[in-house]
């Protein structure tokens, strides 16, 4: 992933020069990196509902981790 952007910078830089004009088709190729995760996502959700959901994941950790520190 880190050597990504520098293999498709140029066509990138391309793309989203010309995705300002709708009738290039440009428009359809203008994306972001995005990780594996995306594969997973069904949903579209409000950013703070991601950060909550982020928030109690880490609680849950870290009380499963809290736990087995304990036995």
């Amino acid at each position: 992933m880190p050597l990504q952007p520098m293999l498709v910078d140029d066509a990138i830089r391309r793309i989203d020069r010309a995705a300002h004009n709708d009738d290039t088709g440009a428009a359809r190729l203008a994306n972001y990196f995005v990780g594996q995760v995306v594969g997973s996502m069904n949903e579209s959700k409000p950013a703070a509902r991601v950060v909550y959901e982020m928030v109690e994941e880490f609680i849950e950790a870290t009380e499963r981790l809290g736990s087995l520190l304990e036995e």
